[in-house]
């Protein structure tokens, strides 16, 4: 006996609830990641809270009311009803203005820095851990070289100046460069643009 097959029906598209009724079992606002979706104006207080405490915040607003005044980067709004992936968009937008603005090195060996990151090699670790540690501050060849390679280790002349060419063209893509403070050392710093990276003159060299 041949049993009939049944086809699970496709799944409903989903839409945000309409404004001032929120989706059944959910809280008064939710979140993706740090952004918190506040309703506007209902949610005013929870507004003040979290500008307060510099938390990112995209307001649904409602259809009649009047928008807020955005204060600082990390506040956005939307008109509802409003379609999801515009919703995302705008909170994945906020994510990046919140990303950490400084560069975090985690303990897997990757470079990070607000939205992107890169994985290191081991010695290219150990050296960003070092200028890491005075980020924007100069680092003196001696102090790395005695950092990066152990008493008892005698690298060639050259092998500190070969590591950090090499290490400079991995942090390019993240808009991260090392540069030369002649007769001092090395520097870890940020270009100024997301495109300054591919305009780096060679070797990343800066004289004061």
């Amino acid at each position: 006996m041949t049993l009939p097959l049944t086809l699970p029906s496709p799944p409903r598209p989903h839409r945000l609830p309409p404004y001032g009724r929120p989706a059944p079992g959910a809280p008064s606002h939710t979140s993706l990641g740090p952004v918190r979706i506040l309703r506007w104006p209902e949610q005013a207080h929870q507004l003040d809270q979290c500008r307060a405490q510099g938390v990112p915040r995209l307001l649904l607003v409602a259809p009649t009311a009047p928008p807020p005044h955005c204060v600082d980067q990390l506040e956005d709004w939307i008109r509802t009803p409003a379609d999801p992936q515009d919703v995302h968009a705008r909170q994945a937008a906020l994510q990046v203005r919140a990303a950490p603005r400084d560069p975090v090195l985690d303990q897997h060996g990757i470079l990070h820095f607000a939205d992107q990151a890169v994985p290191l090699g081991q010695g290219e670790a150990d050296l960003v851990a070092v200028l890491l540690s005075s980020y924007r501050g100069t680092v003196g060849r001696e102090d790395l070289t005695r950092r990066m390679w152990p008493a008892g280790e005698m690298p060639r002349r050259n092998a500190l100046d070969v590591r950090v060419l090499r290490l400079r063209r991995r942090l390019a893509p993240l808009g991260l460069v090392i540069k030369t403070v002649w007769g001092k050392g090395y520097m870890l710093d940020t270009q100024p643009d997301a495109q300054a990276a591919n305009r780096c003159a060679p070797g990343g060299e800066w004289t004061r």
